[in-house]
């Protein structure tokens, strides 16, 4: 609905406690103390003894103005060549994750990789980059890495290791190989790809099976049944007027091309542009479903008689043959379902050549097989719908681990390398694949941690980081990009290119010449291999796409789950198996920035749940944060209950990669005495269900549970909360896109005031810079990938579970999410929220010390050392977006957060990863969101040694640099024709909470959306 006229105004929740009004949100609310003081640390003065020192502190106070923290320098005897001491240096990479492969541009500041960004010139994100890949710098200081080779538990050498290579591999190939199998995690390496090659060859009856638990591969069995062989869909989603998503996440960061299809698809949501229209249908809220036009909540099991329906339906309507008969389906029948399906198809229908349909990755061959056929008769392929030969191996991974797990199981294998992952944890429950690797004779893990299947293993070998390695990747669309390390291995890791040298006895052994031999026919000339490196892309041809001829598609068969009802009882529900958007197969557990991220959805951090549609959480008497029993196959777990809008009724999601026992002192480690993080979910997983499955039995406890979520933190009482909902349509101000084209000026409109004056004039005239920032709500996805990236770059420390569920998470940048409509068919809205550097700013008209002030370029500047705590800034900010140091949240052992206590080196080794720009606040200390001020002030710096004039663009802010969908732009106002000053003078610009008189200088763009007449 949209927010032009005050009658029509959309109502906004942001929960559902909230909306729901229960008594346990009336009891938050209502406290008086959001966040009461903590108990002292022990030893503590009391109140009589703290005045003392106070009073007597003030004679000393203008000799102790500032903090200091003593620390030994070893000087190096000279400089060396081509570096500058303090000047951080930056070094085109590239990786991967799951075999999807982005290119990175790594800040290294005096040897040490502190920052990661997108490689602009990289054509799989364009200089973009999300959550997972940003984090991972963190991974390279994480003090619980493995850091020796262990046999039996028992700490070795790499020496060690090596004879015993030798001796047991040279038996191997005088047995070709036979009992020798290497289990891999997907690889888009050539040098990879070179070394598996040389290995068969020398081990001819040696097998290689991938296995990536998180990983779906639906479209290549889909392809397969569609065109004879498996290929690869790339998507055009820039020329594409209507797109379907079919159960599908394509703008993920994992899927692949995944970042660049978000650029794609979002750089037509300009409603100044020919804008495009999306729908979703889906099981539970994806990152497409929060910004289609139009969103069909449905079970995953019914997709496929959905996209069955949706192919006959398209066919007769364009005027095409071989579609699948309409199913008789019993959901088809519902009203709402029949009316959203005739209307996609007629859409469709009127955009040949201009539409996508895309099937997610976890849903059977049989539906991608159908959305082929569909996108054929569209005539989509060739046009939006680009196919590429797939050379990958004919069986599915699970295949291929079930068979593995068969051999183990029969005695056939000899010597099991394992190279990365940890199918120990994360492999399907029903095949046992831990008591199967007991059977194996030999067995060996490469892996950055002692993690659960090192434990298993005779020989565990510590694994280099990815920064820490030469290497090779490849990007979905062909792109070959070189990776070259920032840093020597810290913990004397190797690399698996480096172990596979080693174990089929290449005379290359190291990974930069094992790297450039693979590279010696495009690469040979030392020039060209000096360009590759520095610029992270290969020059070659681009990647050949296909034409491939469609086949017959067999009528798919159904079964009756698959085309039953709506609305199924307790014992048939669902359950939806989803990779987790922080942790994704639980890799990332002992990561503390990912385990305190709040989950796009659910905001939920430190930990993982069960989500319920509303409905059907009301049909079995679960409340949220109620702890449920899970029974599904046999087997059970327990975890908390959330209740999502939107949530498709009798569908319950449960999110992988929780309930870790040995990940490390974040994640978990039964060993040494940490509770895991969440429950684990693996558990209930099958080869059968790997995705989605049904027949769940769902009970409640009596166990009750206040979640650690970040979505209510700032919840105010009942007056405040009134003020609140009327302006709730005033903060996400949205429009319908003819509205928008009668109306352009709609969201200025959407307040009424009388004349904003100010108490006293304002005390800069921002005749230099002046900067500011503009944020597009049309755009923005929700994604999170700048609230990572501003942790990074700032130096935001994490607080821990505890903490968390007090409202005390630092994070200086969060993204609200907003929810429209009923409970059962909810829309979100996504709102980034910053500092708005406000002009007239509230904060600083209370400070008592002159802590927060206002610079000349119009910054509203923290003075950390002023600071002394009281914290009626955070009271006056109408935004909320202050933050304070309760503890000392780096050093403090009553801090509850991860590292700390330790009586060891490892957290100086974690304190590696900070920048050196920007300070470390201590307890008591407020602190909040800067623009990014040391990038500004680097860039003045530079640009007055070079006499030259700063340019725009030139200044980037984190959030802004790593943004997939170029949603926020940063820059001076006083440039007028900077970007951001042409987006805050356009139509759709407006300030938050403006009638105050506040005079933010963030400022947004309205949202749009272009939804279908007919479903309006």
């Amino acid at each position: 609905m949209s927010s032009l006229k005050q009658g029509q105004k959309p109502t906004y929740w942001r929960s559902l406690a909230e909306l729901e009004d229960t008594p346990e949100f009336r009891e938050y609310v209502e406290r008086e103390f959001a966040t009461p003081l903590e108990e002292l640390p022990p030893g503590s003065p009391g109140r009589r003894r703290f005045l003392q020192i106070m009073g007597a502190s003030l004679a000393l106070a203008g000799a102790t103005g500032c903090r200091w923290q003593e620390d030994k320098l070893m000087p190096l005897s000279r400089r060396p060549e081509g570096r500058i001491p303090g000047e951080p240096e930056r070094y085109a990479t590239a990786t991967e994750l799951a075999g999807v492969a982005v290119g990175i541009v790594a800040t290294s500041y005096e040897g040490r990789p502190i920052k990661l960004e997108g490689n602009p010139a990289h054509p799989a994100n364009k200089g973009a980059l999300g959550v997972l890949q940003q984090t991972q710098v963190l991974g390279v200081y994480d003090p619980d890495r493995s850091r020796h080779p262990m046999q039996k538990n028992q700490a070795k050498t790499w020496a060690d290791f090596e004879n015993f290579a030798k001796a047991q591999f040279a038996a191997l190939k005088s047995k070709q190989g036979a009992g020798l199998r290497i289990l891999s995690e997907a690889s888009s390496s050539p040098s990879v790809a070179a070394l598996r090659e040389e290995l068969t060859q020398a081990f001819p009856q040696a097998k290689w099976v991938e296995w990536e638990a998180a990983l779906a591969e639906g479209s290549r069995g889909g392809t397969a049944l569609a065109f004879g062989k498996p290929h690869r869909v790339l998507y055009d989603f820039g020329r594409a007027d209507v797109v379907v998503a079919l159960d599908a996440d394509f703008i993920d960061e994992v899927y692949p091309n995944g970042l660049v299809n978000a650029r794609g698809l979002m750089g037509r949501r300009d409603p100044d542009g020919h804008m495009n229209r999306i729908y979703a249908v889906e099981s539970t809220f994806t990152q497409v479903g929060s910004i289609a036009d139009h969103r069909l909540p449905l079970r995953s099991e019914l997709v496929k008689a959905f996209a069955a329906a949706l192919d006959a339906a398209v066919t007769q309507a364009a005027g095409g043959s071989g579609a699948q008969s309409a199913p008789k389906a019993a959901f088809l029948a519902d009203a709402k379902v029949s009316k959203f399906l005739q209307v996609l198809a007629k859409d469709l229908a009127g955009a040949k050549g201009k539409s996508v349909v895309v099937a997610g990755e976890h849903q059977p061959p049989e539906v991608h097989a159908i959305v082929a056929h569909i996108n054929s008769v569209l005539g989509n392929a060739g046009a939006t719908v680009l196919y590429v030969e797939d050379q990958g191996e004919a069986q599915s991974r699970v295949d291929q681990l079930k068979a593995l797990v068969g051999e183990l199981n029969g005695g056939q294998v000899d010597t099991l390398l394992i190279l990365g992952g940890n199918p120990v944890y994360d492999a399907p429950a029903d095949l046992g694949f831990a008591s199967a690797l007991g059977k194996a004779k030999t067995s060996i893990h490469l892996s950055l941690y002692p993690d659960e299947t090192s434990r298993m293993v005779e020989w565990h070998l510590p694994r280099a980081h990815w920064l820490e390695s030469w290497g090779d990747v490849t990007a979905p669309d062909g792109t070959v990009s070189i990776a070259q390390p920032l840093i020597e291995p810290l913990f004397g890791g190797r690399s698996v290119i480096e172990v596979l040298a080693l174990v089929t006895g290449s005379e290359r052994q190291k990974g930069v010449d094992i790297v450039k031999n693979t590279h010696k026919s495009t690469l040979g000339d030392p020039r060209a291999w000096r360009k590759a490196v520095h610029d992270g892309v290969v020059a070659g041809p681009p990647v050949a796409v296909a034409n491939p001829e469609l086949k017959e598609i067999a009528p798919v068969a159904l079964s009756d789950r698959e085309q039953g009802g709506l609305e199924v009882g307790n014992g048939q529900l669902e359950i939806l198996f989803a990779a987790d958007a922080k942790l994704f197969d639980g890799r990332f557990s002992n990561l503390a920035w990912m385990q305190e991220a709040p989950e796009t959805f659910t905001k939920l951090s430190w930990g993982n749940a069960a989500v319920f549609a509303v409905s059907t959480a009301k049909a079995l008497g679960i409340t949220d944060g109620q702890h449920v029993t899970l029974t599904f196959g046999g087997k059970s777990i327990t975890l908390p209950a959330m209740l999502m809008p939107g949530q498709a009724p009798g569908s319950v999601r449960v999110t992988l990669g929780y309930g870790r026992k040995a990940a490390g002192t974040v994640g978990g480690d039964d060993k040494a005495g940490v509770e895991p993080v969440g429950a684990d979910t693996y558990q209930l997983r099958t080869t059968a269900a790997l995705h989605f499955g049904g027949g769940l039995d769902v009970k409640a406890t009596a166990t009750l549970e206040r979640l650690p979520t970040t979505q209510d933190v700032w919840a105010i009482d009942q007056i405040g909360r009134e003020g609140a909902d009327s302006r709730l349509g005033m903060l996400v101000r949205e429009a319908r896109l003819e509205e928008y084209e009668k109306e352009p000026t709609f969201a200025k409109h959407a307040v009424h005031h009388p004349p904003l004056l100010n108490l006293w004039q304002g005390p800069v005239s921002y005749e230099g810079h002046k900067w500011g920032m503009s944020i597009d709500l049309s755009r923005c996805m929700g994604c999170s990938a700048c609230i990572t990236a501003c942790q990074a770059e700032n130096n935001i420390a994490t607080v821990g579970k505890e903490n968390v569920v007090k409202g005390r998470e630092m994070l200086w940048l969060r993204v609200d999410r907003y929810y429209r409509g009923t409970p059962e068919e909810a829309e979100i809205a996504w709102q980034p929220l910053p500092c708005m550097q406000c002009e007239n700013a509230p904060c600083e008209q209370v400070c008592p010390v002159g802590a927060t002030m206002h610079s000349h370029e119009g910054l509203n500047d923290m003075v950390y050392n002023r600071c002394i705590g009281t914290r009626y800034c955070a009271n006056n900010c109408p935004y909320k977006v202050r933050r304070f140091n309760y503890f000392n949240y780096h050093l403090d052992k009553q801090a509850a957060t991860p590292f700390q206590g330790f009586q060891d080196d490892r957290a100086r080794v974690k304190g590696m990863v900070y920048n050196p720009d920007v300070s470390l606040r201590a307890r008591g200390v407020m602190e909040k969101c800067t623009f990014c001020v040391q990038r500004i002030q680097n860039t003045k710096i530079k640009a007055k040694n070079a006499k030259q004039p700063i340019e725009d663009g030139t200044i980037q802010t984190a959030c802004q640099q790593t943004c997939p969908t170029e949603a926020i732009v940063f820059g001076d106002l006083n440039d007028k024709g900077s970007k951001v000053a042409q987006l805050q003078n356009g139509p759709r610009s407006y300030g938050l909470l403006e009638e105050l008189n506040n005079r933010p200088r963030v400022r947004y763009l309205a949202r749009v959306k272009n939804p279908n007449p007919e479903l309006s």
